[in-house]
């Protein structure tokens, strides 16, 4: 009886939710004449849900053609002739991971695998490894963790080298041309990348020796080894340096129909053209901000709102902007400490990927106008295949004695535009011009003029084909080259100067948008408000400033403190003013949701409607929307589904209909591709229009068993604990 009484009282409680579940329409809006209103905002570009669903695995694939990034490819081992036999190796081929977790997740049932892939590619795949991992020995070795809730224990999940048959071992001779190795690794919401080693003793990002082995095992079997990365985290990859894997793919999540891509590029139909958006360094424990990475607590605290605490030491010093600036200062002799060597630290800069072809710069020119620079370059295409290439423009802002003295750090490197060209064809060239606003020049100065300057000195602008690249070209600028511990020389041609001749500290120090004055209002988040001797990393001194977990992850606060944390206000606190609710404007009358339709979103009459609401609506509306709208008569108000997804309109958490599914945002940013992008927003947008129709009973009675089982396990619970007293 009272598991009932509980399932009924959260059944009434979000009673609009269900009824969205069920298809049936608890609230309407209505006009002032008693009509139910006009809602239609826009309309679909789909004539049918065919049509929709074709459009939506096209786009998706695009996206991964061009988010795919090549990272090795030795002799042009890739692209692969069309009547090549090969070999799939490893669980994550045929246990693929097509989207993040939890309401990134992806639905993989029916989806394509990477066999089909090949196969519709023009490839012969090995039937009988395939068949070993889905329905031999290897089948037993899976993922752990669930994409939804994140349960289970991370885990590689390869297969010994024990396992392995006689007939599937004996089956590479058929299909020895090529051995295409995915290596997989999973994570995302609800599922945080664990800190501690695994039980294998090897932390998540690199190999275990599992997958060693199955390396070895491919290496000495296949005539060529291709390696593809199935992972949305920078990974070790010191692996793809050794001798015998030839080539190596980064392919990210694919989304719903994105691994068909993978067969594009191997084939050659597709020349990839994907970039980097993260650095990948040869040990990951290598970035200053490893070092308080964890699970910190203040040892003393009893704070309603938690007890936890995070110090960013590192300052701006994140990815490229430590890894490239370090290398700046051992080469113009600002660190001589000897503990800092490029080469060893970094496997793959910022902004890396390989082509079939080759592409050249040159003609580079930078004009200012209209409060912004124009900074355009000649590309051509000077290999043999037709491809795209990006264009990724940085910036190098001087670092100035000024700087040093009031504590103002700044990035060796900084990218600040880029342009994807078209198609080129071999010998073609495209001019492309990449705007940067002029208050890219500008950085924050918290303690001399506490507000944005823009310092004297040169501003280096340059093209690089990636974040390392175009360092290069700036130190070359500077007169440096190997022989100052260069990793290879830059091009100075490729580099335009603008030089502002004194520092401005008037022009950003007031908001182009509000006009307010811009200055310091947030000094006590700063852990130096409660710790003088609290430091951030510094280019000044990059072994003395080095940071480490700080007071060791558990932090006995003063009472002070303790009260500046504390967030409950007290109920007989005078000073603090209470939002108006329950009124209605004299002046304006009684306004509901249809008065508002179309009004910007900064509009004071938003205010004046959230004045009518009472206490109780808007708790209602905050508390008990659970992914959706809680209609509210008194402002006309409707009931709607609000669903989530980083890669599109998932069901995973509250059911109905999905949208599509697209690959991983890591993996849009790899395409460098402004205008794909947008027909991504735009595809999203039709989904919503789309997906207005929920599905039926089914969805609610998954919705309601989960309910119920959520009280069981609860109930559950408490009496283990109950026995274990």
């Amino acid at each position: 009886m009272e598991l009932y009484l509980g399932a009924n009282h959260f059944a009434s409680r979000y009673s609009a939710l269900i009824s969205n579940f069920l298809g049936h329409t608890s609230s309407k809006i209505v006009s002032n004449g008693g009509k139910e209103a006009d809602k239609k905002y826009f309309t679909s570009d789909f004539a049918s849900d065919d049509d929709w669903k074709k459009s939506g695995d096209a786009l998706v694939r695009e996206v991964e053609q061009e988010g795919i990034v090549l990272l090795k490819n030795n002799a042009k081992s890739l692209p692969l002739p069309a009547d090549i036999k090969i070999t799939l190796l490893g669980q994550n081929s045929v246990d693929f991971i097509y989207g993040g977790g939890g309401s990134g997740s992806v639905n993989a049932k029916g989806l394509p695998t990477l066999k089909d892939s090949l196969e519709s590619s023009g490839f012969k795949v090995n039937g009988t490894a395939w068949d070993f991992y889905t329905k031999g020995p290897g089948k037993d070795y899976r993922k752990e963790v669930t994409s939804v809730t994140g349960q289970g224990e991370f885990a590689v999940n390869e297969v010994p080298q024990s396992a392995y048959t006689d007939e599937v071992l004996k089956s590479f001779d058929d299909y020895q041309d090529v051995g295409i190795v995915v290596i997989g690794r999973s994570g995302g919401e609800s599922a945080d990348l664990p800190i501690k080693p695994l039980k294998t003793g090897v932390h998540y990002l690199e190999l275990d020796n599992n997958e060693k082995d199955l390396l070895k095992l491919a290496k000495e079997r296949f005539d060529k080894v291709v390696v593809i990365l199935n992972t949305v985290n920078a990974m070790e990859l010191d692996f793809l340096d050794a001798e015998g894997v030839d080539a190596a793919l980064w392919v990210g999540a694919v989304g719903q129909s994105g691994i068909l891509a993978i067969g594009d590029i191997l084939s050659g139909e597709v020349n990839p053209s994907g970039r980097l958006v993260d650095t990948y360094a040869y040990d990951v424990f290598s970035a200053p901000a490893m070092a308080n990475l964890g699970d910190y607590t203040f040892t003393n605290s009893k704070i309603k709102n938690g007890d936890k605490f995070m110090v960013y030491s590192e300052g701006i010093y994140v990815g490229y902007r430590y890894y490239e600036t370090r290398y700046e200062d051992v080469v113009l002799g600002r660190d001589q400490s000897g503990q800092y060597d490029y080469k060893e630290a970094v496997q793959y800069p910022f902004g890396y990927g390989l082509s079939y072809t080759d592409f050249t710069y040159g003609d580079v020119k930078l004009t200012e106008k209209n409060n912004q620079f124009e900074l355009s370059v000649k590309v051509t295409n000077s290999g043999d295949v037709a491809g795209k290439e990006v264009v990724q423009v940085y910036l190098q802002s001087p670092y100035t004695d000024y700087n040093q003295q009031n504590n103002i750090e700044k990035s060796a490197i900084e990218l600040v535009g880029f342009e994807k060209t078209k198609k080129l064809a071999v010998g073609e060239s495209e001019t492309v011009t990449v705007r940067i606003p002029k208050e890219s020049l500008k950085v924050y100065d918290s303690q001399g003029y506490k507000t944005y300057i823009v310092d004297a000195g040169n501003y280096h602008f340059t093209v690089g084909k990636n974040a390392h690249d175009a360092l290069n070209n700036i130190l070359a600028k500077k007169g440096k080259s190997i022989t100052d511990g260069m990793t290879h020389n830059g091009q100075e041609n490729l580099v335009a100067t603008y030089q502002q001749t004194e520092l401005d500290a008037k022009t950003y120090s007031v908001s182009q948008e509000t006009g307010e004055t811009i200055t310091n209002a947030f000094n006590d988040v700063d852990i130096r408000a409660y710790d003088e001797k609290a430091t951030y990393l510094s280019r000044r001194d990059w072994t003395g400033s080095w940071p480490a977990t700080y007071r060791e992850g558990a932090w006995q606060i003063d009472d002070e403190m303790l009260k500046e944390l504390d967030l409950i206000v007290a109920e007989d606190d005078k000073s603090v003013q209470m939002p108006v609710t329950g009124t209605v404007d004299k002046e304006i009358g009684k306004l509901d949701i249809l008065d508002l339709k179309g009004l910007d979103f900064n509009d004071p009459l938003w205010s004046t409607l959230l004045d009518q609401l009472t206490v109780e609506e808007m708790d209602k509306l905050v508390r008990n929307g659970g992914y959706a709208t809680i209609p509210l008569e008194s402002i006309n108000l409707p009931s709607t589904i609000i669903k989530d997804g980083p890669a599109g309109i998932s069901s995973t958490l509250v059911g109905g209909k999905s949208g599509t599914a697209y690959p991983v945002q890591v993996v849009m940013g790899s395409t460098w591709n402004t205008d794909l992008m947008e027909q991504v927003g735009v595809s999203v947008g039709n989904d919503t229009l789309l997906l207005m129709l929920m599905a039926g009973m089914h969805q609610v009675l998954i919705y309601i068993g989960l309910l119920l089982e959520a009280v069981t396990l609860s109930i559950s619970q408490k009496i283990a604990s109950y026995l274990e007293q």
